[in-house]
């Protein structure tokens, strides 16, 4: 088949879309992958051919801006911004588009891909890596704007959520994606929920034990497990030497990372490495920004840029981290202890599912301290509960292979409809020879 994977959002977003890009490579599917020429390095090295949707000044202009990172703004300048990727996402598709021979798979920001099933007829498979993306009578997810309390009658709920789109979400990008619509002869769109969720073939890369099915899901809908995908991000398979020499020197460190967007997020860093000093806990610090190690205790707190949390966090004792769905996943996989502070987007309702499992706590950003950061470690880290819940849940994550799964998934529904026609025409043109 010849695939066209298109992915937008930051390091944990687009990492899982590198790794099936490479692992459908590796089986011998034409692919390209398109997403921020941020990512273009980390594609190559597992050898994807890459095509760039925006520049690396665009992706930090969005991505890392200080605004993206608070929870009501980040949401209007995300939705604001969406329409912006219609058409360099089309064009994409158009110039590698092959009828009866071309699939796309898509993340959940990547609109575009919904257009292309429109104009060129080409199958989409919908990856996505969260639940907030489905709105629920039973289980709604915690947004950072909107909290909708299990209390209030299921209809109430339910207007809640749907209110969120056509009050919220919609105005931001229907104007966009109307004009883009327009452009290319198709008839603007009234509402915008259903159609976002269409495609023939929805992956939910989250195990139901993190969030069960609900009947408002997808009929397309096939849930998996979490993706392993954070080797992707590194510039080497083999840890620092120094890294590896910290991780054995003493008692297992808290790991804390905030993620690759941390712009204006220093303090909550200094606070955490506070925490771990009151604990006499040593720590490790991974960010893509520097940051200056308190003086005096060089021996006691490790900075990295980058470091793969399945190689780090089962030495470590605990995590400290920003909710992102990617590094959840590796800190269940572990069976380590986290404290989250979100920041924005799907991390809230991350870190209410975390607390529900009985594996963490959370902090909001405005009363994260060095003094609640610490109590909040010292629970986590005494209490017995948390360890057999922690245990329970990394002995419940899936030991397979979740990306070559989904793939094996892909392969299973669209190889049949989409290789034949290719091979004939190989054939054709190897008789043409």
């Amino acid at each position: 088949m010849r695939i066209l994977v298109v992915s937008i959002g930051t390091y944990g977003d687009v990492l899982p879309f590198i790794a099936m890009a490479a692992e459908l490579d590796r089986r011998g599917h034409h692919v390209t992958l398109a997403s921020a020429a941020t990512f273009e390095a980390a594609a190559r090295r597992a050898g994807v051919d890459f095509e760039p949707l925006m520049s690396v000044e665009d992706y930090s202009e969005l991505f890392e801006h200080p605004q993206f990172w608070r929870p009501f703004h980040g949401a209007r300048r995300l939705f604001s911004a969406l329409p912006k990727f219609l058409k360099p996402t089309h064009d994409f598709v158009a110039r590698h588009h092959v009828p009866g021979e071309t699939l796309v798979i898509a993340s959940a920001l990547a609109m575009g891909a919904r257009i292309v099933r429109e104009t060129m007829g080409a199958p989409i498979v919908s990856v996505h890596l969260a639940p907030i993306m489905f709105i629920s009578r039973d289980d709604p997810p915690r947004t950072p704007y909107l909290i909708v309390p299990k209390w209030l009658p299921k209809a109430v709920r339910w207007r809640l959520q749907t209110g969120l789109y056509t009050e919220f979400i919609a105005p931001l990008i229907l104007p966009g994606l109307n004009e883009f619509r327009r452009s290319i002869g198709l008839k603007a769109r009234r509402r915008i929920r259903s159609w976002w969720q269409s495609s023939q073939l929805t992956l939910l890369l989250f195990p139901s034990w993190f969030a069960s099915p609900q009947p408002e899901w997808p009929k397309s809908a096939r849930q998996l497990d979490f993706p392993r995908a954070d080797m992707f991000g590194a510039v080497s398979a083999r840890l620092d030497r120094r890294l590896d020499a910290f991780l054995d020197a003493g008692e297992k460190p808290v790991a804390i990372t905030f993620g690759s967007g941390r712009l204006g997020g220093d303090a909550v860093y200094r606070a955490t490495i506070e925490a771990c000093l009151k604990l006499g806990r040593r720590c490790l610090v991974l960010s893509h920004q520097e940051l200056d190690i308190p003086s005096g205790h060089e021996d006691q707190v490790f900075f990295s840029r980058y470091a793969p949390l399945s190689e780090v966090l089962p030495r470590c004792a605990a995590l400290v981290h920003h909710g992102g769905v990617g590094t959840v996943a590796m800190a269940f996989a572990a069976g380590v202890p986290q404290l989250i502070s979100p920041l924005g987007f799907d991390q809230f309702d991350h870190a209410v599912r975390v607390r529900r499992l009985g594996a963490g706590l959370s902090l909001s950003r405005s009363h994260f301290n060095g003094r609640r950061a610490a109590t909040a470690l010292r629970t986590l880290l005494s209490s017995p509960l948390v360890a057999e819940r922690c245990a329970r849940i990394a002995a419940a994550t899936s030991k397979e292979d979740v990306i070559a799964k989904a793939c094996d998934v892909v392969e299973a529904e669209f190889s049949a409809a989409l290789e034949p026609r290719g091979r004939a025409r190989e054939a054709r043109r190897a008789a043409v020879v």
